[in-house]
């Protein structure tokens, strides 16, 4: 909600004709809103249209507005709405209006203009904060900002309400109560949020609706982001390439970052908690010198942690300033900057055998907190910056522009003792190397659009049509030696030297490049709405592979072109529901040659079929959706009994999905989501793999959050939140090994201490913990060698102030 301070608006009720001509003929939209009180009416209306709407509280009070109902330009319905109140609106700008309402005595107000209280400013963007857990737009969906029950795909987003609601400390637990979404997979153990799975594949990661470097194979160069500095995350599930290019077949999730605000903002916050963790943190913005053209935001936090790992700890230093500069009410630049760095010695994943973590070795279990490196030698170094800025441009009422670019620059360096594929030895030790790898990433994004709003008799047309490009450059570096072996049961360090440069395992430099040009369009008729759109990509890779101890140099060049795209349609009811179906394709270059036909792989393919049912009650801050889906992967690069690697594979996802998220009452929210998977392998060039479940991707996956904050009585102040998780069981690659389900519960008591004394307004003290019966589980296992614990229990109190 943004807030402006007294304003002076001009007598004639409107700013600029050319303004007003635009709003009244903006797009037609469907409206269904009852009569109800007017604050209420309005917060359906900005829902539904994206509009903000300035008024002042004191003159909405105790107003019923009329009821709505069809299909209606936003201007229309407006006046719909404020019919009879006594009140009308004055247009700032094509989607900015006024409620306003005259003063009596001195005819036209001071100085020939109508002055107002203090007003305020509401209305969702798709890029911008939520209030709460319940976000109805998306910008992620179809890099407009459009309703998410519109887009025939689903949509999952985790507003910044949310992840401090639940003490989310990085983006892979954030998305802990997300459907459809493995995000833990590697434990507590894992540096990295690269290994997140949607609908049973890797997901790419995406910052502002820009992709974020993968480096290797790993994930050591892949971006890592820092709550703290995000709005909100977006998961658009399923084939994402007819937007977004190379991507797999289950997902993407965009991230989008804090920006620069028109309200003065100021929020400082200290945390403390498990693992001696210390963090403080800040977060300002607003107007520059009270200028209404130049706005600001600076976010950063500073924190010291340990881990549940005995000897693991890490310092992180985050900042990001954004500045917006609007000339005008039609244009706008902002600049997005990042640095993030972090400084430990984190182990490399930390991998347990199954016989001693999953099964027990002579009656023993290896501890979750045993640190299986070498605390002295280990260390753990990443450090991540970018700046870009997003320009946006409306020429008229059907025609703006939008460029979003972006410069990544990403150096990751480790080193330490680790088990690799080890087993244990009959005396409870386990044989280890030393490793080192240094992986430096650069990349360039951008990503041109042309929006076109326009209208053919009763059809209405939101198209963009887009030209993006993207170039990564990697330097890889993987050496190996010697290091001692350790007691598992009994750890004792420092008995002998690691070296980590015996062996060069992989050494590389490499260069991506993709050019991909996409058209959509979101066509409304009546209450019908289809989306359709294509996208062709051309991508290229330039491999040289320095020598190593077991190869000689070699260089590889591959080139690849691919069409995908995606087809939906949408009905939207009066009631709120909206059943939709779509079909949407990805693709992925893959890098080799196929053994038999000695021809270059083609690109992997994804398809995916969907139907659903969106419900947004009128006039309730919630959203409830259903789907179910059959996703297909093709073109996979499988290996056969004599280890030769075949085109030949392919993956088929079957699975039905569930997600509600309501704001039952102002103080009352829940969150509840369900998903069903059957990942099975297809097609393999060894037949013994066919039939077999995708490694690490549960059945069954379930989760429920409620909170309820007390608003009178001696309780008043208080709310209290706890939240239930299940994740099924899973299986390594090979199907031999299950990981059991797991059951964990959160909860969260927060405290407004405005209401212990007037001195204290804007201050707040909360407790968040995780897995509060601190059960110790095995996340995942991949083969009987690489074993990963969970996360135990996390305890966090926060002090946090805002002014």
């Amino acid at each position: 909600m943004l807030c402006w301070g007294v304003v002076l608006l001009p007598a004639g009720g409107f700013v600029g004709s050319a303004m007003a001509q635009g709003s009244q003929s903006a797009p037609a939209v469907r409206f269904a809103i009852p009569a109800q009180p007017l604050p209420a009416a309005l917060d359906a209306f900005i829902r539904a249209t994206g509009w903000q709407v300035g008024y002042s509280t004191r003159i909405t009070d105790g107003i019923r507005s009329s009821a709505v109902s069809g299909t209606l330009t936003p201007a229309q319905a407006l006046r719909a709405i404020l019919a009879g109140t006594g009140l009308s609106y004055t247009v700032n700008g094509p989607t900015t209006v006024t409620i306003q309402a005259a003063r009596s005595g001195g005819g036209d107000g001071a100085a020939g203009g109508i002055l107002l209280d203090t007003v305020d400013v509401q209305g969702e963007t798709a890029w911008g904060p939520v209030d709460g857990f319940v976000a109805t737009r998306t910008g992620t969906g179809s890099k407009t900002d459009a309703p998410i029950i519109e887009i025939p795909q689903t949509i999952n987003v985790v507003t910044a309400d949310q992840m401090q609601a639940q003490g989310a400390q990085s983006v892979s637990e954030a998305l802990r109560y997300t459907p459809g979404v493995r995000s833990e997979g590697y434990g507590a153990a894992s540096p990295f949020d690269v290994f997140t799975q949607v609908r049973g594949f890797r997901a790419d990661l995406y910052l502002d609706g820009l992709r974020l470097p993968t480096g290797n194979v790993d994930g050591t160069a892949s971006g890592v982001m820092d709550t703290w500095g995000l709005e909100r995350l977006e998961v658009l599930q399923g084939p994402a390439s007819g937007l977004y290019g190379q991507s797999g077949p289950g997902g993407i999730i965009n991230m989008v970052s804090k920006r620069p605000t028109a309200t003065p903002l100021h929020e400082v916050q200290v945390q403390g908690g498990s693992f001696d963790r210390i963090q403080g943190a800040f977060d300002f913005g607003g107007p520059v010198n009270g200028s209404d053209q130049l706005l600001y935001r600076f976010t950063g936090l500073a924190l010291n942690t340990g881990s549940q790992l005995d000897y693991a700890e890490n310092d992180r230093v985050y900042v990001a300033p954004a500045v917006t500069w609007k000339p005008n009410a039609d244009t706008s630049l902002t600049i997005l900057a990042m640095y993030q760095r972090d400084n430990g010695n984190w182990p490399f994943f930390n991998y347990m055998p199954a016989i001693g973590s999953l099964y027990s070795f002579n009656g023993l279990k290896i501890g979750t907190d045993t640190y299986l490196g070498e605390p002295d030698f280990d260390q753990l170094k990443r450090t991540q910056a970018s700046i870009g800025y997003e320009f946006q441009h409306r020429f008229n009422e059907h025609f703006a522009f939008k460029q979003n670019l972006r410069f990544n620059s990403n150096d990751f360096f480790t080193r330490g003792a680790v088990t690799g594929r080890a087993y244990l030895n009959d005396d409870g030790t386990i044989d280890r190397l030393g490793i080192r790898v240094d992986n430096d990433v650069e990349t360039f994004a951008v990503d041109n659009q042309l929006k076109i709003d326009f209208a053919t008799g009763p059809v209405t047309h939101d198209a963009v049509i887009g030209l993006d490009y993207w170039h990564e450059r990697s330097n890889y570096l993987f050496t190996a030696g010697s290091a001692p072996s350790l007691n598992v049961f009994l750890p004792v360090y420092n008995t002998g030297p690691v070296t980590t440069d015996d062996m060069s395992l992989t050494s590389y430099n490499s260069t991506l490049e993709q050019v991909g040009v996409y058209v959509q369009d979101r066509i409304k008729f009546d209450r019908w709405v289809a989306t359709l759109g294509g996208r062709y990509d051309r991508a290229t890779s330039d491999l040289n592979n320095n020598e190593t101890t077991f190869a000689s140099a070699s260089t590889s060049h591959q080139s690849d072109g691919a069409f995908t795209g995606r087809a939906g349609l949408t009905y939207l009811f009066e009631s709120g529901f909206a059943p939709y179906v779509s079909y949407a394709t990805s693709f992925q270059p893959e890098a080799g040659v196929d053994a038999v036909t000695d021809s270059a792989f083609k690109p992997s393919k994804g398809k995916q079929f969907e139907v659903g049912v969106k419900y947004q009650p009128p006039g309730m801050k919630a959203l409830f959706t259903i789907a179910a889906f059959d996703l297909t992967q093709t073109n996979m690069v499988t290996t056969d009994e004599l280890f030769m690697q075949r085109q030949i594979g392919e993956v088929n996802v079957k699975g039905i999905e569930f997600e509600a998220k309501a704001e039952i009452t102002p103080n009352f929210n829940i969150i509840a989501s369900y998903a069903y998977l059957d990942p099975k392998i297809t097609q393999s060039a060894n037949p013994a793999e066919v039939g077999l479940e995708l490694f690490s991707t549960p059945n069954h996956q379930g989760a429920f959050w409620g909170d309820y904050g007390f608003t009178n009585g001696a309780l008043a102040g208080l709310t209290l939140g706890a939240g239930v998780r299940y994740v099924g069981s899973t299986t390594d690659s090979t199907n031999t090994l299950e990981v059991p389900a797991v059951t964990l519960f959160d909860a969260r008591v927060k405290y407004d201490l405005g209401k212990l004394a007037p001195q204290l307004v804007g201050a707040s003290f909360a407790v968040t913990a995780t897995n509060i019966f601190d059960t110790e589980y095995v996340s995942q296992c991949d083969g009987d060698t690489m074993c990963t614990y969970g996360t135990r229990r996390v305890v966090l109190a926060t002090l946090n102030y805002k002014w």
